[in-house]
This record gives C-alpha cells, sequence and structure tokens, in this order.
C-alpha cells in the first residue's frame, strides 16, 4: 500500500493529525513519497506556513530516491527561481535527467527549440479595438504548437473553474463560470509555460512576476462565463490587466464581449487579448465588465494571466 493511501486509511480511523504526522515522519526517515508530498504542503502553504526553500529541500531528497515527478518539478522550480536562484542551463540538465522515463519532461524538451523567438514576438501585428479603456488584440503571438502543448500539458490537470468569494478570499464553485481550468504554480509552470509567460509580459508592457498563475480553461457545449469585472474591490493589490491567449478553433459560440463598450471579439489561434481592468486609482473600471458567452458545439480553450498592479505570489489567491 503507497504511503497516501496509508495515511488515508490513518485519516478516517484516528483523523488528519495522525495521517499528517505519519507522512511527517516518513519524510523524516526519507521516504520520497513522504518527501514529495510535504513539499506540495510547504509550496502551497495550506496547513503551515509556505516555504519555498524547504519544499525545494524536500523534492531533492525525493528525486535523489529515485521520484521523477520530483526531479521534474525541481526542473520547474529552478526555471522560475522558486526556493533556489533562478537558473534556465541547471534547470534543462535536471529534465534531461529524467526525459527518457517522464513523457512530460519530454514533451517541453521537443517544443523548446522550435518556440517562437523574442524577435518574432516583438513584430507582431497589433490591433487596437479600444484606446479607454485599453483593449487590443495581438495577433499570432503563440505558435500553434504552443497552444497545442498547453492543451494537452492542461488537460489531465482541469478542475471545476471558481469564482473569488470577496469574503474569505477563496475560490468557491458559482454559475457564473462554468469551464473546467487549470493552474500553473510555480511547480507546475514548466519551462515552456514559463516562457509563454514572459512573451505575455513583454507583449502587454507588464512585469512577469507582477501576475497570477497561467490559468487554462477549456468550454464545453452550454458551458459560459457570464459578465463579470476581472479587478476586485478592495483588492490591495489589483488586477489591472487580463490577457486571454486562445489556443483552438473548431467550435462555435464562445465570443468574448463587452457589452458596454459594444465589443465581441473572437481571436484565432494563438491571438492575445489584453485589456485593462482598472481606472487610475486601482479600482474597478465598470466599462470592462464582459463574458464569454455559451459554447454551442465543440470546445473552445484560452489561457489566461490576470497581472497585478505589483509583485505577486502565485500561490496566493488574495
Amino acid at each position: 500500500m503507497k504511503l497516501l493511501e496509508q495515511a488515508s486509511v490513518l485519516a478516517r480511523s484516528g483523523g488528519a493529525a495522525e495521517a499528517v504526522r505519519f507522512i511527517e515522519n516518513a519524510a523524516s526517515a526519507g521516504d520520497p513519497e513522504g518527501n514529495f508530498l510535504v513539499a506540495h504542503w510547504l509550496l502551497y502553504g495550506s496547513d503551515r506556513p509556505r516555504d519555498t526553500k524547504a519544499a525545494y529541500r524536500h523534492l531533492q531528497l525525493s528525486a535523489q530516491k529515485g521520484n521523477v515527478q520530483a526531479g521534474r518539478l525541481l526542473a520547474h522550480l529552478t526555471g522560475n527561481g522558486t526556493g533556489c536562484d533562478a537558473d534556465r542551463d541547471k534547470a534543462l540538465a535536471m529534465l534531461r535527467d529524467v526525459e527518457a522515463s517522464d513523457p512530460v519532461a519530454a514533451a517541453q524538451l521537443a517544443l523548446l527549440p522550435d518556440m517562437m523567438s523574442d524577435a518574432d514576438a516583438r513584430s507582431a501585428d497589433r490591433e487596437q479595438l479600444s484606446s479607454d479603456p485599453h483593449v487590443e488584440i495581438i495577433r499570432n503571438l503563440l505558435l500553434p504548437a504552443e497552444c497545442a502543448f498547453l492543451m494537452s500539458r492542461a488537460e489531465p490537470l482541469l478542475k471545476p473553474s471558481l469564482v473569488d468569494d470577496p469574503v474569505t478570499g477563496r475560490g468557491k464553485p458559482d454559475p457564473i463560470r462554468t469551464s473546467h481550468g487549470a493552474a500553473f504554480v510555480p511547480h507546475e509552470e514548466d519551462l515552456a509555460v514559463q516562457a509563454i509567460n514572459r512573451r505575455i509580459a513583454q507583449a502587454s508592457n507588464t512585469a512577469v512576476h507582477h501576475a497570477e498563475a497561467l490559468y487554462v480553461m477549456r468550454y464545453v457545449p452550454g458551458q459560459e462565463y457570464k459578465p463579470h469585472l476581472d479587478a476586485l474591490p478592495g483588492l490591495n493589490n489589483q488586477r489591472e490587466w487580463t490577457a486571454i491567449a486562445y489556443l483552438n478553433e473548431g467550435f462555435e459560440g464562445g465570443a468574448t464581449i463587452f457589452p458596454e463598450l459594444g465589443l465581441s471579439v473572437r481571436p484565432g489561434v494563438g491571438d492575445l487579448l489584453v485589456f485593462r481592468n482598472s481606472d487610475g486609482d486601482g479600482d474597478p473600471d465598470l466599462r470592462m465588465r464582459h463574458a464569454g458567452e455559451p459554447v454551442t458545439s465543440g470546445e473552445k480553450w484560452i489561457a489566461t494571466r490576470w497581472i497585478r498592479h505589483g509583485p505577486h505570489d502565485p500561490y496566493d489567491r488574495g
């Protein structure tokens, strides 16, 4: 029986605290699954203070005992500098160490040499839809292969999408938003996603470390995101910008609409829609209410970055 299964049995019989101690003791004894699980607790900070450096050390211990997934996540964290100094060359070497036994690592290494260059990204065509408030489309900012990669990476991670509860600061289900999504928090933010995030920051003239985790969403027939504002009242670090990359074709419906601006947009594969959510004082700009109309056939895939006014911890929803 695997460690997590044993802990689940303990939780049912003796309570969650006993199960947690069981896993912590296993990690202290050098069990690779124990180290892997404790690393996740330390990254999310769900039941203890977040400590990315300690999480990194636990992943190292797990990887040294042969945990391939731990080795891959170490590469991601090394690439984006979470719990360590950022070192892309070291991250690439870590991926190569697990490539033969890890399809996700292999897919990254296959894609990276063929990703769009910085020069091509800077020369992408731009179409301004509104100057005040700012709304524009940057055409073909992602290559078709990059879009396909994001969809394939996100699919096994999809969960029902949530909306932010202003009272608790946590996500909650709501009929306003019926998609499924996957957030690429730092340990899931592979080297290809990191490159795409840097490109989105460059294209939107924002700082890459000001953004929330890239969030990939899938809408199937009947699913939608009803009219809403991305900026949230009372946020100390406001969602100042939104950037939405459109990843596929082959669906009907699903246009992005801005009712107050009279805009309905249906960008093509690889296009990036960028718009400003807040006014000069950091309050929500009510003109920026928008919606994703219901998909009527096929599947619609998008990838969104909500970009804050200042530096933001991607693990933090507040």
